[in-house]
């Protein structure tokens, strides 16, 4: 499975909402396996991934909120960085979790995901508020 950094925090908040149908089921799928088989291995991306495959952000296969200042790739490497790794590394879900309980707090998810449309909602800070 490759995942990018900052899906991550968008899992720990989803509650089957998001663009569109396509895009819901596919994440949904997504976050299922890793509930249910937490030792699958993943490579780490700052990149398109998985869950971004029914995104419609998803320009053939380059995400169009990339390549700017406080872009989704900025976002996943401070995760990556957070959860100390980086991108091309491969972590079994497990240790991924771990290392977001150990190292991951509110303060740093809220800048972080400052500029995220679903901030406002505090879905993945409640997420990681339950993670622990």
């Amino acid at each position: 499975m490759i995942i990018r950094g900052h899906h991550f925090l968008c899992m720990l908040g989803f509650k089957g909402l998001g663009y569109d149908e396509e895009f819901i089921k596919n994440m949904d799928k997504v976050v299922e396996k890793l509930k249910n088989d937490d030792d699958v291995l993943i490579k780490l991306v700052d990149s398109v991934d998985n869950i971004c495959e029914k995104c419609p952000n998803n320009l053939s296969g380059v995400c169009k909120n990339e390549h700017h200042r406080d872009s989704i790739k900025e976002m996943d490497n401070a995760v990556l960085k957070v959860i100390q790794t980086r991108p091309g590394e491969s972590m079994k879900y497990s240790e991924i979790a771990t290392n977001i309980k150990l190292f991951m707090t509110e303060d740093i998810m809220n800048d972080i995901c400052r500029n995220c449309s679903w901030k406002e909602y505090g879905y993945c800070v409640d997420g990681l508020k339950n993670l622990r």
